[in-house]
């Protein structure tokens, strides 16, 4: 069933290199129409898209898309004209792109402007301390008048522009270059490059008065995608707009047991989705590779449960140890990631990482013997007429932007020079590094992996004390998922000079119209505020997420020297009575945590409160000074007794970072140090607690042996794979199951079984391989459609809410 050693590991892969075959002839696709399209979804779709996007958190999507692309082409039937499959394509590109800039344009600016007044931000103590190249500060009139046009806003906007450029040649060069050796070279299948290329040959063939196999199964996927987006969108939508709650008949975003199932099979986050997105996905994707995802939930299905009991005999717990009974999917999926799977992730990355570098080389070294790997021709030769440019060229644009970058973040940041081999090191090794790994992911199961939190690990562990690390642009990215949007340019036979034009026309039409319509619709009201529901949730707890990591550079700091200690910590919320004392404690008791070793007894407990602005507080809760009761501890007595030195009691702080100092009458013994508590509870028992030897929560997050056993994982199934010659897209899928919500790809099997086992034998092989891309790409129209209707019907409801008052 699975194979045998004659089988080519790589034969369902090379299928899908022919699925559609590249044009003999390439053809400019930006013309005056692709420009007219651009103006379209510029000034019609992006103010609908940011408006949605804070009402409820969704977004135009593949409606802006493709309602552009169908709006064209029945303007274009009407006027006796055709739409070539080049402009069709163009007329995707442009709207996908500029959908997706405009989320990260100005839209970027106003969570800026929530993030430096949000609660968050003053709870941590960290709104005097964001710089004012991100957003003005909350007092300054730029974000008292809602406004935009604003001195203040000057220098935060001129550094979007900046990203925004360097982004884009980034992203355009280095994919080119991955794309020049994953495509042109190993000629890697990309089966996911058909769907919008096939979707595109379908259009522009009804332009062209006719309408083949692909229209109709275009329109079967697109009714299939109206159907269930009226169950599944629009009715949640309507009805919400009218009624105080929301008719929904499928739960959305997914069905959830794990509260339930938490009982009985602990820290196994376990549901799915009713969601017909995903079965698609696996009518499309190579066979193995959905199985190999199937097989990596399952697996974590089986080892979640076993991983929380266990406890490994290098270890003094088991490894998830952070999930508590009750938690739902996301804080499950979140908790294991941190005790286990993120490093394992790290580590099954590598091997992908590995693998990819050693079929490289093995690639080159059977292209210089005979030219060929397993019949398949391997060239860096371009086809004729395709606007191909130099692979150097591109990587010295690409080294070029990135050089700038850096530049930009040596401006900000100061003293960047102890700093600088990070940047070089992200910009220069790990970006191609980790892009040419997903290059080769995308190109072969249609799917990328990031190594999580390698930004947020890299700045906690440099040392850095601050703030201003966490907003400069760092030169990190993943450029490799951006292949296929050249393997699909290559597909409909539009030239590569196209894109650039179009790139080149879309960046200041999207900066402006982003500005204009950010402005009305933060002129209109707050952002968040009551007219905002989504961006008012969620803003919150993005802002509390991000902030948390901003104290992983604000970790405490203890200093010993001689008879003295001063202890800097974390960060204090504002507002708040501070309760702090300090002990002496044995180094073994320090690093046991506390389980073994002896202490010394508490000094007496002192106080002060917190205020950062420059104005008398208005304290409104009185301090209380409570006896704490003794642990079950052994203390140790003869000890040198303790002193206080600062600050003083029942002083006003105004640094979310404040020294405390500590003295002894005389010298300590050997093998003893200093141990200091904070809380706003007399009786150190709050969630705010803070000590001495308290780490960020990432360093936990990084476990050596985990990452080493994944790699290991990886390498070991990789080679058994290729020895019994079984399709190794299974350990490319399984890696990918790591990454995702298991809710979301585990219907995926649904869908993978359908195609094998019945559309395989009903219409053929190689026929399903062709009609499955466009049923796709007809059923994501078929609920856009459905989406953007529901959309508009609720706006009019508001609109109509608004002139009523």
């Amino acid at each position: 069933m699975f194979g045998s050693k004659n089988r080519n590991p790589n034969q369902e892969i090379e299928e899908y290199r022919d699925l559609m075959q590249v044009p003999d002839k390439f053809e400019d696709g930006f013309t005056i129409k692709a420009i007219l399209g651009v103006l379209f979804v510029a000034f019609i779709m992006v103010p609908g898209n940011m408006y949605l996007s804070l009402m409820i958190g969704g977004s135009l999507g593949a409606a802006a898309e493709w309602v552009t692309i169908i709006l064209f082409a029945e303007i274009t039937k009407r006027s006796f004209s055709t739409l070539k499959r080049q402009e069709v394509y163009v007329l995707f590109y442009v709207a996908s792109s500029l959908i997706a800039a405009e989320t990260g344009a100005f839209e970027g600016l106003l969570y800026n402007q929530y993030l430096v007044q949000s609660p968050a931000a003053k709870q941590f103590g960290i709104t005097k301390l964001i710089p004012t190249w991100v957003a003005p500060q909350p007092d300054s009139e730029a974000i008292i008048t809602r406004t935009f046009l604003h001195a203040d806003w000057a220098m935060p906007i001129v550094l979007l522009v900046l990203g925004m450029i360097i982004w884009r040649v980034n992203w355009f060069t280095m994919s080119y270059a991955l794309f020049r050796l994953s495509s042109d070279y190993e000629r890697l299948p990309f089966p996911f490059a058909p769907v919008n290329a096939q979707g595109a040959t379908a259009l522009a063939e009804t332009t062209q008065g006719g309408e083949t196999w692909r229209w109709r199964v275009f329109s079967a996927g697109a009714m299939i995608g109206l159907v269930f987006g009226a169950i599944y969108v629009a009715l949640p939508a309507i009805t919400g707009a009218m009624l105080t709650e929301p008719i929904t008949l499928i739960p959305i975003p997914f069905v959830d047991f794990t509260q339930v199932t938490g009982n009985f099979i602990p820290a196994t986050p376990l549901g799915f989705t009713a969601h017909l997105g995903p079965i698609f996905t696996g009518l499309i994707v190579p066979f193995w590779g959905v199985v190999g995802t199937f097989l990596g939930v399952v697996v974590a299905t089986i080892a979640n449960p076993v991983l929380y009991t266990w406890t490994p005999s290098w270890r003094e717990e088991p490894y998830l140890n952070l999930w508590r009974q009750g938690m739902g999917t996301v804080d499950t999926f979140f908790v294991n990631n941190v005790d286990f799977w993120m490093s394992f992730g790290i580590g099954t990355t590598v091997a992908i990482a590995i693998i990819g570098v050693y079929q490289v080389v093995q690639s080159v070294r059977n292209a210089k013997d005979g030219g060929k790997e397993g019949g398949v021709e391997r060239s860096f030769a371009t086809p004729e007429g395709r606007g191909d440019f130099p692979i150097w060229l591109a990587l010295v644009l690409y080294s070029l932007a990135t050089v700038a970058l850096i530049g930009i973040a040596a401006w900000l940041l100061p003293g960047i020079s102890q700093f600088i081999w990070f940047f070089i090191f992200f910009g220069f090794v790990f970006t191609p590094f980790q892009s040419f790994v997903n290059a080769r992911l995308v190109g072969m199961v249609g799917q990328t992996v990031d190594i999580p939190f390698v930004r947020e690990a890299t700045i906690i562990l440099s040392g850095y004390r601050g703030v201003d690390i966490w907003f400069i642009p760092f030169p990190l990215g993943n450029y490799g998922a951006q292949t296929q949007k050249f393997r699909e340019i290559e597909l409909t036979g539009t030239q590569f000079t196209s894109i650039i034009r179009a790139e080149i026309f879309m960046v200041p039409i999207v900066l402006f119209t982003s500005f204009l319509y950010g402005s009305y619709i933060w002129k209109l009201a707050p952002i968040p505020s009551a007219s905002y529901p989504y961006a008012q949730l969620i803003w919150r707890l993005r802002a509390y997420q991000q902030c948390l990591f901003i104290t992983g550079t604000m970790k405490s700091e203890l200093d010993v020297a001689n008879d003295k200690a001063r202890w800097t910590p974390a960060n204090l919320i504002e507002n708040e009575w501070w309760y702090w004392r300090t002990r002496l404690a044995s180094d073994e008791w320090l690093d046991s945590g506390g389980k073994r070793g002896e202490v010394g007894p508490w000094m007496p407990t002192q106080v002060f409160y917190s205020h950062f602005d420059q104005d008398e507080p208005d304290i409104a809760s009185d301090r209380f000074m409570r006896v704490v009761p003794l642990g079950d501890e052994e203390i140790r007595q003869g000890l040198p007794q303790i002193t206080p030195l600062g600050p003083a009691m029942d002083s006003i702080l105004r640094n979310p970072r404040p020294t405390l100092e500590v003295t002894v009458g005389r010298a300590m013994p050997t093998g003893w140090s200093f141990y200091f508590e904070v809380d706003t509870d007399p009786l150190f028992t709050s969630s705010w607690i803070q000590h001495s030897t308290d780490e960020p929560w990432l360093y936990r997050a990084i476990k050596p042996e985990v990452i080493a056993f994944g790699a290991g994982f990886g390498l070991l199934s990789f080679i058994l794979l290729s020895i019994l010659g079984l399709p190794i897209l299974l350990i490319f899928g399984f890696v990918r199951s790591l990454t995702h919500l298991p809710h979301f790809v585990v219907t995926e099997i649904i869908g993978a079984l359908l195609a094998r086992y019945y559309f395989w034998n009903k219409y053929g092989r190689k026929e399903w391989l062709q009609f499955s891309p466009i049923l796709a790409v007809g059923f994501s129209c078929g609920m856009a459609l459905m989406g953007m209707a529901a959309v508009g019907v609720a706006l009019i409801q508001k609109s109509v809410s608004v002139l009523i008052f």
